[in-house]
């Protein structure tokens, strides 16, 4: 487990995906990306194209592969999926396609000496990025321990922390401990629906809105909960 800070002041810890499980994710991915180009080829053949237009057009979405995937997988390319492990930012959260572009961009520079570099990079850096993670402030983690939350405790208190939903007193401790154990790691890991569901019964009881996703928005309730002064 390694521990990661939110924006709101929460300490989660999130299992790093292990460097096996990334090398293997590379090359499902990598497999796939092959027959993807045997079928172009047989394509190729039967329209009789000897121009190489039909490769020229059909290149291009296998160069945007791992952009693409991770963008609309949220985080995931066919290759991680298959191994439980997907890109998220270093406060846990989902990142933009900016730092998937990023990470994109950055990936020939990773794939030098046969990924030799990215290896490196990863066994190196202390939340096992590879130099797209670092540029992009993302890493890539177990999905079985995604977001969910294995512990979840407020930091230090901040005396210049600033209470967003001030209506946060409306709640028990018993609700607010309800909560966190929503919150954490489940064997299936974090039911998406469930927390949804929380989410909008926490906004009908406090009746606010927000724009927040439903994890950061948890996140933020009980550290709330917690700065407030009682």
């Amino acid at each position: 487990m390694t521990k990661f800070i939110t924006n709101q002041n929460i300490e989660i810890n999130l299992e790093l995906a292990s460097l096996g499980d990334r090398i293997l994710a590379t090359l499902l991915d990598l497999f796939i990306i092959g027959c993807y180009f045997f079928l172009v080829g047989l394509l190729s053949v039967q329209v009789g194209d000897d121009s190489g237009l039909v490769w020229i057009f059909f290149a291009i979405p296998a160069m945007l592969y791992s952009l693409l995937f991770e963008h609309f997988m949220q985080g995931q390319s066919p290759g991680k999926h298959v191994r439980d492990i997907k890109v998220v930012k270093l406060d846990g959260g989902a990142p933009g396609i900016g730092n998937y572009l990023l990470r994109w961009l950055i990936r020939p520079l990773d794939i030098l000496f046969y990924g030799a570099v990215a290896v490196l990079s990863i066994t190196l850096s202390r939340n096992g990025q590879r130099l797209g993670d670092l540029a992009a402030g993302t890493t890539v983690i177990k999905t079985k321990e995604r977001e969910s939350i294995n512990s979840i405790k407020t930091l230090k208190k901040d005396s210049d922390y600033q209470i967003q939903f001030p209506q946060v007193k409306r709640l028990s401790d018993k609700q607010v401990n309800l909560i966190r154990k929503s919150l954490k790691i489940g064997v299936d890991g974090l039911n998406y629906e469930a927390i949804s569901q929380l989410t909008d019964k926490v906004k009908e009881i406090l009746q606010v809105t927000s724009d927040l996703p439903n994890v950061k928005f948890l996140y933020t309730i009980i550290a709330d909960y917690e700065h407030l002064d009682k």
